[in-house]
């Protein structure tokens, strides 16, 4: 598995997470207009804010980048929101939560729609 403070959580809109194993990862798999939009907020498994940028317009490139703010709150209320959709599962650490995701998990994927899965990867091979 990644290094932690390499792993980056996305969480949208609708509280459905994203886990990507690297900063490069997570500009890969994320849409510039999405981002444009507003639509993620993203964190280091550590907690720390990810900035997400589109600099090129919506059908650019994503641009992520670790900040050094303190976002580990954010990232608790994120996860716990994120676990309370999934009952009868115990809420995980993010490291844990992470792990989960981006190994698969027993039967993490194939368990209904959107549930325990990356709902943000559109069939790209994801960079390290």
């Amino acid at each position: 598995m990644s290094h932690p403070a390499d792993i980056v959580m996305v969480f949208d809109r609708d509280e459905e997470l994203a886990v990507f194993p690297s900063l490069r990862a997570t500009e890969d798999g994320l849409e510039a207009m999405d981002v444009m939009e507003g639509e993620y907020t993203a964190f280091t498994v550590e907690g720390r804010l990810v900035d997400l940028r589109a600099p090129d317009g919506e059908e650019g490139l994503v641009l992520a980048a670790r900040t050094d703010e303190d976002g580990r709150k954010d990232l608790e209320r994120h996860l716990a929101r994120f676990w309370a959709r999934r009952p009868g599962r115990p809420p995980l650490s993010p490291e844990g939560t992470a792990r989960l995701l981006l190994v698969g998990g027993p039967r993490a994927t194939g368990r209904g729609p959107r549930r325990l899965r990356n709902p943000f990867r559109r069939g790209r091979a994801p960079h390290s």
